[in-house]
């Protein structure tokens, strides 16, 4: 039976913050990582905004950090950075959202660029079964990023005997504009307090508007 899919991004869509720049903030916090180095994430994170990352620097980069640490000490750290920081940054409205999406017969797939790590507790916060992540699967030849977005849902999909054009209904929820081929992949995009690039496209061409942060900014 064709699946009505629901797909979410996570940072500054479900969250209202950046889970990457909290666990570096955190990491800060107790001495794991330098000023310096947090400089140069968030000059990654100034690429990403202007539309020109370099995404597999950023993520070489991530995993440079990451692996600086000993795992135990990583493991208790991503926890304690799960439930103390990561979580309390759900938008206020995402779990009515997911919610509600379930209750009308969607399946909710989080979809993002960030790497399962600082996916999971927040799909499993929300209830939500699946997550494609920037390290779901490493076999494919494009990034879960821009539109190798689209690529991975499309195989996950295919791994299912489905596609996004056979389902009954497809929708995402994005607030960036690099997320701009699989908004438009899908039946109904959908701008989550969007970035001014996203909002502009979204008014021109009458796409919902929405924000998880307490206060709706159009519908359609």
């Amino acid at each position: 039976m064709p699946l009505r899919l629901a797909l979410l991004d996570l940072d500054h869509t479900l969250l209202a913050a950046d889970s990457n720049q909290l666990w570096m903030s955190h990491l800060l916090g107790h001495g794991l990582i330098s000023n310096a180095e947090v400089a140069a994430h968030e000059a990654y994170v100034d690429d990403y905004a202007r539309g020109r990352l370099d995404f597999a620097a950023l993520q070489a980069f991530r995993h440079r950090i990451d692996d600086s640490i000993a795992p135990e000490p990583l493991r208790a750290h991503r926890e304690r950075f799960a439930g103390a920081e990561l979580l309390p940054a759900i938008a206020a409205d995402a779990p009515a959202l997911v919610a509600d999406l379930q209750a009308q017969g969607f399946e909710t797939l989080i979809v993002s660029a960030t790497r399962e790590t600082l996916v999971w507790p927040v799909a499993r916060a929300l209830g939500i079964a699946q997550v494609i992540g920037a390290d779901s699967n490493p076999g494919l030849a494009w990034p879960c990023f821009g539109a190798g977005k689209v690529r991975h849902v499309e195989d996950w999909l295919a791994r299912r005997g489905q596609s996004l054009a056979g389902l009954a209904e497809s929708r995402f929820y994005s607030d960036s504009h690099n997320d701009l081929p699989l908004l438009e992949a899908v039946d109904r995009p959908c701008a989550v307090d969007p970035d001014p690039v996203l909002a502009q496209v979204a008014a021109a061409r009458g796409w919902p508007v929405i924000s998880l942060r307490g206060a709706l900014v159009t519908s359609a």
